[in-house]
């Protein structure tokens, strides 16, 4: 792990991105529950993107913004939650010889080879910043409680994502039913805010459930959730 630390220091240096003299005041800052290149992060020296693009070049890997995609489910079904996780892959298209999973760590060849073997498949891996693998868990994999978190964090305020959920009459009990609405209704407030959208229309049609956001002063329309949820997401 030291030795992966320092050639990490070593390139961000041979780079430009840090001095010799921003690594040291970060080492002495340093206490057992981080690691240098997380204080430089830490202090605003460099951001987490920057590592991962320079590690990704250094490794001849592509590096892309996930944030920036809507992965289908069809893709993210192709790792189960618990590999995802474990692993801290994402999912996000198939290449030409195989599945194309992001990673975190362009570095970390061991656990590529780990899940290439587990899935006894072929993959393709892309890089993007560790803090965008945390994010696409919790948005492709999470749980609800998660999402909100999630979405509390990005927008600085507390937020009440509760619903009920049922046929009009009567709603479900329980967490399992409410959860994959209350994600799905997290993960749009996330988008919208992502995009800078200043208002969010919900628009029953006949034959779909139109989403489309304002951003600005333009409306646009987004991918939007399968017709039968229309009534549980406006409820």
């Amino acid at each position: 792990m030291q030795q992966n630390e320092d050639y990490v220091l070593r390139i961000l240096q041979d780079v430009g991105l840090v001095t010799r003299h921003q690594i040291e005041s970060a080492q002495a800052r340093l206490n057992g529950a981080t690691s240098v290149v997380d204080v430089l992060i830490r202090d605003g020296i460099v951001s987490d993107a920057d590592v991962s693009r320079t590690l990704a070049a250094q490794a001849h890997m592509d590096w892309i913004d996930i944030s920036s995609m809507v992965i289908p489910p069809q893709i993210i079904k192709q790792i189960r939650t618990e590999e995802a996780r474990r692993f801290k892959v994402i999912p996000v298209g198939f290449g030409e010889t195989g599945l194309v999973v992001a990673v975190g760590d362009p570095l970390d060849i061991d656990t590529i080879d780990s899940l290439s073997f587990l899935l006894q498949r072929e993959l393709e891996v892309v890089c993007t910043s560790p803090q965008k693998i945390r994010e696409a868990l919790i948005k492709y994999y999470g749980t609800a409680d998660e999402a909100a978190e999630m979405l509390r964090e990005k927008i600085g305020e507390d937020v009440d994502l509760g619903l009920e959920i049922g046929d009009g009459t009567e709603p479900i009990e329980g967490d399992k039913a409410d959860a994959p609405i209350i994600r799905l209704v997290s993960m749009l407030l996330i988008e919208a805010h992502r995009l800078g959208a200043s208002d969010i229309h919900l628009e029953p049609m006949d034959k779909k459930f139109r989403v489309r956001f304002r951003i600005d002063g333009v409306m646009q329309e987004m991918q939007a959730p399968p017709k039968r949820l229309q009534s549980a997401i406006i409820s």
